[in-house]
């Protein structure tokens, strides 16, 4: 058991408090969200496009992502993205399509400044023997709140069965608590201390900072981009409308949703604590990552063959532990792989590569929808055999 805390142990506290309320909060957002847009009226394909505006907010900020965090440092760029996805989430109630997709703007250009923030802060509070700990504990308790803000997805439609207060209204009121108490949550940082890795500050200008990345770098970021690019496709084709998918197909609401999200998250969560050991067994971080994961993959096929709810919700459940639950060991390998002083810059080129292919794969994804309801899934399943059977020959084979 000692073995398997190890990671919480060596996380600062204010930390993990800070992403057990933040992805507690952003999850419980994100399940209500598609049901709320529904209710006013967003079709299919609004919806997929929505995402796309998201995606192309993110492609803006993202070439200066990985500078911003190496000039100012993980810890205040992750507070500073905070404040800038509240202001976003908060257009979402006014109901205004106009505005909700300034909204989604908003959110898409601190996304991925956030993310990396993250990634980067968690390699500055630990030392590199103890990554594969580190960032397993780092996204299962991430993940732990996404299943605890994913079951609130209930209080909604009780809300509106126990009081006169329609449907809309009870998402609205819940999605305006949920928004409230996002800022709040930065006074857990206070304690956190940043050991900064980066290079000297004054030095790195916005022009040159690309300039110094190393030939072998470059190398292995294009080849994990293109990985990265054919993952952000496949998981924005289907998976990232999946509510939708959901909504149509079997007229669920929030709380159902809620109920999938949810334990999908609590499972593989308490699962992200043995990826350490599944490392060690398997070969290393990436094949522990690339084994798991391809296992996914008959399941999302698996999904278009049923129509029955239960059935469909268990096999997704599945497929996205199996799919997900080794992301920290890619992580990790990531890390590993990037030397210290470029890894906020290096992480810009990974994600500009995959936010790219989600912008396009988020507007793709609605339209099929339309043509097809199952046809996303099959789709997925080709670009993420394609993704990971690259990554393995490129990293794995041989040794």
């Amino acid at each position: 058991m000692s073995e398997l805390l190890r990671g919480f142990k060596i996380l600062p506290r204010g930390l993990v408090l800070y992403l057990a309320i933040t992805s507690a909060l952003f999850s419980l957002l994100w399940v209500i969200i598609a049901p709320y847009l529904k209710e006013i009226g967003f079709t299919p394909l609004e919806y997929g496009l929505l995402g796309s505006v998201l995606g192309i907010s993110s492609i803006a900020s993202l070439p200066f992502a990985g500078w911003l965090v190496d000039r100012y440092g993980a810890l205040r760029m992750v507070s500073i993205t905070l404040i800038t996805a509240t202001l976003g989430f908060s257009l979402l109630l006014t109901r205004v399509k106009e505005l909700i997709f300034l909204s989604a703007a908003i959110r898409g250009s601190s996304l991925w400044i956030e993310q990396i923030a993250l990634d980067v802060l968690v390699s500055r509070v630990v030392s590199r023997k103890e990554y594969d700990y580190a960032y397993s504990s780092y996204i299962a308790i991430n993940t732990l709140g996404h299943a605890l803000g994913s079951y609130v997805g209930w209080l909604p439609p009780l809300i509106s069965s126990y009081t006169k207060i329609d449907m809309l209204s009870a998402y609205t009121i819940v999605m305006g608590l949920a928004v409230a108490l996002l800022p709040p949550s930065l006074i857990t940082l206070k304690g956190v201390k940043e050991v900064s890795q980066a290079p000297s500050r004054k030095n790195l200008g916005i022009t040159s900072s690309f300039k110094d990345l190393p030939r072998d770098l470059l190398t292995n970021v294009a080849k994990v981009s293109l990985a990265e690019a054919l993952i952000g496709l496949g998981a924005a084709i289907s998976i990232h409308n999946i509510s939708y998918y959901f909504i149509l197909k079997y007229g669920i609401g929030s709380g159902e949703l809620g109920t999938l999200y949810g334990t999908e998250s609590l499972i593989m969560a308490l699962l992200m604590l043995f990826m350490p050991k599944a490392s060690k067994i398997l070969g290393g971080s990436l094949r522990a990552y690339v084994l798991i994961s391809l296992t996914s993959i008959p399941l999302l096929i698996a999904m278009t063959l049923v129509n029955n709810y239960v059935i469909a919700s268990v096999i997704y459940i599945s497929r996205t532990i199996l799919m997900n639950v080794a992301s920290p060991l890619f992580t990790s390998f990531l890390m590993s792989l990037m030397p210290e002083t470029y890894r906020g810059r290096a992480l810009t080129v990974v994600n500009l590569s995959r936010t790219i292919s989600t912008t396009i794969g988020r507007g793709i994804g609605g339209y099929l929808l339309e043509v097809e309801l199952e046809l996303p899934l099959r789709v997925t399943a080709v670009l993420y055999t394609t993704s990971l059977t690259y990554l393995y020959i490129t990293y794995c084979r041989g040794r």
